[in-house]
């Protein structure tokens, strides 16, 4: 191997090409290696070169440093350009190239000479290269559309496109730059001094419907699929059933291709068909629903759970039930992202944006789904089938949260309309759920009369809650007995244990709320003793781990158990110590519920009682009903939901805790952190919170809408509109101006909604999105909105 013949293969290319071969010259030094494969090679061209003497000599007076060692030499002035031998036995490069001093001035001088013209080739390779790419671009126009439907990625997208559409570089190539500065792009908002001028409803409508169009043929989509689906929906939310259908036949016409995103201006069609008793149409616009949805992407992340619902509550109400179950059944899901999504649908569907009170970050819904398809048919005007279909729900807690969130939707109604709320109208529903199930009901309801101020109605339906559990006894804690009860434990389920721990809550919550503060520490109680049902408390647990490891336990089991052979002692006690492994897992989750159900106590208004429990259970002497509720993070809530003016309680918290204070839950410190600087007029800096969290994408967008809910709730839209624009995630940027476009559009506002939309701001995704809303709002004002108007009794079923 030598450095000629790694050259050889360079050469004969060039030799192929037509072009002769250049000789390459070394022009840089490079040391010589053991390891080195050319040392030779090298070796062999050091013979040839001349080595320089340490005095000058007549003929060789030429003085060269070498610029490895600093060595001077002397040589004859040839040498210039040539290589020579540094006189230091020791240097790490001896070889090295003498520069020429005048080499300079040479090719200054050489280039100052005129060079005989030759005929340029520029032109014609300019022509080339034009039709050329021509060529290519037409021909990948005509063949390929750049999309991609980052919406069937379930909130996980790692590129985050300009929110201006200014840039199309990544995070990672970006300078990081801290919002929390002054940023010079907030004068292009919005401001209450800008004039804008009213504009009717109906030219706005019809202007947006014209954009959306325009926007989605662009080729910067984030997806134009998703764009066609948006601008097909638009077209049939104002009953232009014929342009819509226009728009669904396009989906097919871009890619990818995503067929199933026909289904949701179906769904819109269908609810229109449906209300004008349209036979024969709507069986076409059903059969098409029931063939698309085989497409349905299985975990399509938010494509699909974002279907989910719209479409059960269209089949529920078309007579499909048995459809729409099965649906449900195989995509739901209860993680955050279904949360999100189910808030969404619930809103677009209600057209009810008030995501502050719709959305709970300390709660789940069990079934999500199941409980937005119940009020998705609730708005549209059939309550009979909503509480029919929540009653199906399959398992008992998912059915008590449908059945309930339909009573509550029930209660609201009553209110606006000025009626009073009676226990007669929910009625209906306690056929459907358990006496556990309707106690959480009524207790449920009960809190929603008050936050709706009304008191007295509140105590009734709360006495009518207590009720249903008089012959309920309150579970006893578990106990940790001897080795053979332990060995011989099964624990109870604990499912129903929590399911009742979580109706005593209510009660107890809503008996605080009433200011029977007597009344509710005794439920509370009963709610922290049924968790303590459950399973043993770690403290129990780890006692008997210890007592495992003494040296005479194994004469302990062998007696308790009567194991009379080494063989069936060695499997008791490793059935033993497995017990003990799932015990402990057991009280694991027994203190995890304690700590969210006191939380939840905590934030309505009975955190002084959370903690003399808390530090009650600290100092037990009882094993069974120690759990070490100080060390977890319920002190900090406590100490954030306390009044201001308790400097006793905050006193006597921080003593018993050494000045030592465990820190909130990441999550509870981002509401703290985003909540405060929102409500401080800093929406940019709150959205720059959210960026940098590295809490899960979906729950971070349900906060997202809270606070947005939460200016615009106050009509500042200015603040809401810099808070979107400074979010990163561009699905969640879409759904927060979709929402500001419709709540705008309700709230009489729709000006400067339009003015920032036109003025080019957003990608053509978002600015689409916010056009929806525009619509969506404008047709939720109109008194012959789908949502206000019931059908006919006489409605086709099984169609």
């Amino acid at each position: 191997m030598s450095a000629s013949a790694s050259r050889k293969p360079a050469a004969e290319k060039k030799e192929a090409s037509g072009q002769k071969p250049q000789l390459t010259k070394r022009t840089k030094r490079e040391t010589v290696s053991d390891d080195d494969p050319f040392e030779l090679e090298r070796q062999k061209q050091s013979e040839k070169v001349t080595p320089l003497l340490r005095k000058p000599v007549k003929g060789k007076m030429f003085r060269v440093v070498c610029p490895m060692c600093d060595t001077p030499g002397f040589a004859s002035p040839k040498i210039v350009g040539k290589e020579v031998k540094c006189r230091n036995p020791e240097c790490l490069a001896p070889v090295f190239l003498v520069p020429d001093p005048e080499a300079k001035d040479r090719k200054a001088a050489e280039q100052v000479k005129p060079q005989e013209k030759k005929k340029s080739k520029l032109p014609l390779i300019a022509i080339i290269v034009v039709v050329i790419a021509g060529l290519g671009g037409g021909y990948y126009k005509l063949t390929q559309v750049p999309d991609g439907s980052e919406l069937a990625k379930p909130f996980d997208q790692l590129i985050i496109t300009d929110p201006a559409g200014r840039s199309k570089q990544s995070d990672n190539d970006k300078p990081k730059v801290n919002p929390l500065v002054k940023d010079t792009q907030t004068k292009q908002q919005p401001s209450s001094k800008d004039p804008v001028t009213p504009v009717s409803t109906a030219v706005v409508q019809k202007e947006a419907l014209e954009k959306i169009v325009d926007l989605s043929r662009l080729r910067n989509n984030r997806s134009k699929p998703f764009s066609r689906r948006l601008a097909a929906e638009a077209y049939a939310i104002t009953g232009n059933i014929e342009d819509s259908q226009g728009q669904i036949e396009r989906i097919d016409a871009v890619k990818p291709l995503l067929p199933f995103y026909k289904i949701f201006p179906l769904i819109k069609i269908g609810w229109i068909q449906l209300k004008q008793k349209s036979g024969p149409e709507l069986k076409k616009t059903l059969d098409q629903t029931i063939e698309l949805s085989k497409q349905i992407p299985e975990f399509g992340g938010r494509d699909s759970l974002d279907l989910v619902a719209r479409l059960a509550a269209f089949w529920v109400a078309a007579g499909k039930e048995d459809l729409a179950i099965d649906l449900v059944k195989k995509y739901q899901a209860e993680n955050s992202l279904a949360q999100l999504s189910a808030s969404l649908q619930i809103a677009h569907e209600t057209n009810q944006y008030d995501f502050e009170s719709l959305i709970d970050l300390h709660h789940r819904w069990d079934s999500p789904q199941w409980v937005a398809t119940t009020l998705i048919l609730i708005a549209r005007g059939y309550p009979q089938e909503a509480l029919n279909w929540a009653a199906l729900a399959p398992d008992s807690m998912e059915r008590t949260e449908a059945v309930t969130q339909w009573s509550l939707a029930q209660i609201e109604q009553s209110v606006k309309q000025k009626q009073k709320p009676e226990i007669a109208k929910i009625q209906p529903a306690e056929k459907k759920l358990s006496p556990t199930g309707n106690a959480l009901m009524y207790a449920r309801c009960a809190r929603k009369l008050i936050s709706l101020k009304q008191p007295e109605p509140a105590r009734v339906f709360l006495t009518k809650s207590i009720s249903f559990l008089s012959g309920t006894p309150v579970p006893t804690p578990v106990t940790l007995g001897n080795i053979k009860a332990i060995s011989e434990m099964a624990l109870p389920d604990a499912a129903p244990l929590d399911f009742l721990a979580q109706t005593y809550l209510q009660i107890a919550c809503a008996e605080s709320e009433l200011g029977q503060t007597a009344e509710a520490v005794k439920f509370l109680n009963n709610s922290v003793q049924t968790i303590r049902a459950i399973a043993p408390s770690v403290a129990a647990v780890q006692t008997k781990n210890s007592e495992a490891s003494n040296f005479n336990f194994r004469d302990q089991i062998k007696e308790a158990l009567n194991l009379d052979s080494s063989d069936r002692l060695r499997r008791g006690i490793n059935n033993y110590k497995k017990q003990l492994r799932n015990l402990k897992s057991a009280a694991e989750n027994r203190q995890v519920l304690l700590v969210k159900l006191l939380s939840q106590a905590t934030r309505s208004q009975l955190a002084a009682q959370a903690w003399k429990i808390a530090a009650s259970s600290q100092q037990a002497t009882n094993d069974n009903l120690k759990d070490t509720l100080l060390e977890t993070s319920l002190p900090a809530v406590i100490l954030e939901s306390i009044d201001q003016k308790n400097n006793q309680l905050e006193t006597q918290i921080k003593t018993a805790l050494n000045q030592s204070m465990p820190d909130l839950s990441k999550e509870d410190t981002l509401i703290k952190q985003t909540t405060s600087l929102v409500m401080n007029g800093k929406p940019e800096q709150a959205a720059y919170e959210i960026n940098q969290s590295d809490l899960k994408k979906a729950w971070k967008g349900q906060l997202s809408l809270q606070l947005l809910s939460s200016l615009m709730n106050q009509s500042k839209l200015k603040e809401a509109i810099q808070f979107t624009t400074a979010i990163k995630d561009p699905v969640l940027r879409e759904d927060m101006l979709n929402t500001i476009g419709a709540v705008a559009a309700i709230q009489g506002n729709i000006a400067p909604v339009k003015q920032l939309l036109d003025s080019n701001r957003y990608t053509p995704t978002e600015s689409i999105s916010g056009y929806l809303g525009l619509i969506s709002g404008i047709q939720a004002t109109k008194k012959n909105d789908d949502a206000s108007t019931s059908p006919s009794k006489e409605q086709p079923k099984n169609l």
